[in-house]
C-alpha cells in the first residue's frame, strides 16, 4: 500500500534552516539528546511553524517537543500545543493506516466473500425474512443483520483507507499539514474506530446465539453446509479477538464501553469516548514535555 514504506521524521534534511532556527532547537536541547524535525509544517493563521522532537541519544526515546516558527520565533503555549498535536496525532494514525494485522491494511484486506456465502446458506434454509413468530427470531435477525452491516461497511472501510493514502501522498509532497488536512484524517480515524466497533460488538453478540443456531440445524441434511459455516464463525479464537478489541480499544480510565450496545446513541456515546480517550493521552504524556516557555 506504500505508507509502510515511510519513515515519518526527518533526521536534519531542513538544510535550509535559518541560523535562528538551529540555534533555538540547539539551545534547549539537552547534551545527551539528538533533535529531529519533523517533515510537516503546520500552518495556523497564516504562520508556518515546524514540530521537533529531542530523543534520547542512546535509546531513541522522545524526551520532549518543541514547536517553532520557521523564522525561528518561538510561540505561545497554546499555539505550541495546536502544533504538537496535529503532527503527533497525524502521525499516530497514519502509522495505524500501515499497521499490518491490527491496522486499517487488515480491516481492508478481510475475506468478506465468508461472509457473503454464509448469508446465503441462511437465506436458503430459513427464508429471506424471518417470522417474528419463529422462535429463533432474534438470533437469526441479528446474525444477518451483522451480515449486512459487513457487506455494506467494506467498501466504506476501503474508501476511507484509500482516502488517507491519498492524503499522505499529498502530505509526503508538499509537507503543510493544514487544519482542513488534518481535521479530514481525524474524522476518518474516528469514523472508522464506531465502524469497527460495531461490527465487533455485534460479532460478539453473534458468537453467543451462534450454538443456539447450530442446535436448531443439526443432523439435518439439507441444512448441512450452513452447519459446517457457522462452525467457521464459532472458534473460541475469534470469541477472543471481539473480547480483546472491546476491552482494548477505549481505556478504562477514560470510561467504561462494556454497556455500550450498538444503538445510535450508544455508537454516538463511543465516538466520544474516542475522541476523548486522544485529547486525555495528549494532555497526560506529551503537554508536560513541550519544550516551549
Amino acid at each position: 500500500m506504500g505508507l509502510d514504506q515511510e519513515d515519518f521524521l526527518w533526521r536534519v534534511i531542513h538544510v535550509d534552516f535559518k541560523k535562528s532556527v538551529k540555534r533555538e532547537i540547539n539551545n534547549r536541547k539537552a547534551w545527551y539528546e539528538k533533535s529531529e524535525v519533523s517533515r510537516h509544517i503546520v500552518k495556523i493563521e497564516d504562520e508556518k511553524y515546524l514540530f521537533v522532537i529531542y530523543l534520547n541519544g542512546w535509546s531513541g526515546i522522545p524526551k520532549a517537543f518543541l514547536a517553532i516558527r520557521e523564522d525561528g520565533v518561538l510561540p505561545g503555549f497554546e499555539i505550541s500545543k495546536e502544533v504538537v498535536f496535529r503532527v503527533s496525532t497525524y502521525n499516530n494514525i497514519m502509522r495505524f493506516a500501515a499497521r499490518d494485522k491490527t491496522g486499517m491494511k487488515d480491516i481492508v484486506r478481510r475475506p468478506i466473500k465468508l461472509m457473503e456465502r454464509l448469508e446465503k446458506l441462511l437465506i436458503e434454509y430459513f427464508g429471506a425474512t424471518i417470522p417474528e413468530s419463529h422462535h429463533l427470531y432474534k438470533e437469526l435477525s441479528l446474525l444477518l443483520e451483522l451480515s449486512a452491516v459487513m457487506q455494506n461497511n467494506q467498501p466504506t472501510f476501503k474508501r476511507m483507507f484509500e482516502e488517507l493514502l491519498t492524503i499522505f501522498k499529498e502530505q509526503d509532497t508538499n509537507h503543510l499539514l493544514t487544519k482542513e488536512r488534518f481535521d479530514r484524517v481525524y474524522t476518518i480515524a474516528l469514523d472508522w474506530h464506531v465502524l469497527l466497533y460495531k461490527e465487533q460488538r455485534m460479532q460478539l453478540m453473534v458468537h453467543h446465539d451462534l450454538p443456539v443456531i447450530m442446535d436448531y440445524i443439526k443432523g439435518d441434511k439439507k441444512a448441512k453446509k450452513l452447519y459446517k459455516m457457522l462452525k467457521i464463525f464459532h472458534t473460541e479464537k475469534r470469541k477472543k479477538s471481539f473480547e480483546e478489541f472491546l476491552e482494548g480499544v477505549v481505556e478504562k480510565q477514560i470510561g467504561d464501553i462494556s454497556k455500550l450496545s450498538y444503538s445510535a446513541n450508544d455508537l454516538k456515546q463511543f465516538r466520544l469516548l474516542k475522541e476523548k480517550e486522544t485529547t486525555e493521552e495528549f494532555r497526560l504524556t506529551m503537554i508536560p514535555i513541550i519544550r516551549n516557555d
